[in-house]
């Protein structure tokens, strides 16, 4: 089977465009990065073991291990401010959570590039 290569258009500062050309993803790690998002251990598997070698997977562990540590936190906030109403409220975040992961899930599987609001940035820098 040959391997699938698709181009990116990237616009730099100088307002050109520009081609850079990379090889789509292994079927098997993209479904494993896009699982990684509504099972965020899977991310940590990814960033301790050898298949941090690949940038694709190196990137999704990272944004989704940083995407389940904020969704934490997150309930721990919630449950020492809100501790009446906060039963209502981490039932509210979970559905978020699981309907954000499939999405994020779904996006990382077809390929396409996307960033969350503060995690990404976070990933990056690890992921270099």
């Amino acid at each position: 089977m040959s391997e699938a290569v698709y181009t990116l258009r990237h616009h730099d500062s100088g307002g050109c465009w520009m081609s850079i050309q990379q090889k789509q993803p292994e079927q098997g790690n993209r479904l494993l990065a896009a699982l990684a998002y509504p099972i965020w251990i899977i991310g940590l598997i990814i960033v301790l073991t050898d298949m941090k070698k690949d940038p694709f997977m190196r990137l999704h562990g990272w944004t989704s291990l940083f995407w389940g540590i904020a969704w934490v936190i997150l309930y721990i906030v919630i449950a020492v401010l809100a501790p009446f109403t906060g039963w209502f409220l981490v039932g509210t975040g979970r559905l978020v959570y699981l309907v954000l992961s499939i999405y994020y899930a779904v996006q990382t599987y077809q390929g396409k590039s996307f960033t969350i609001p503060v995690v990404s940035d976070w990933a990056k820098k690890y992921a270099v």
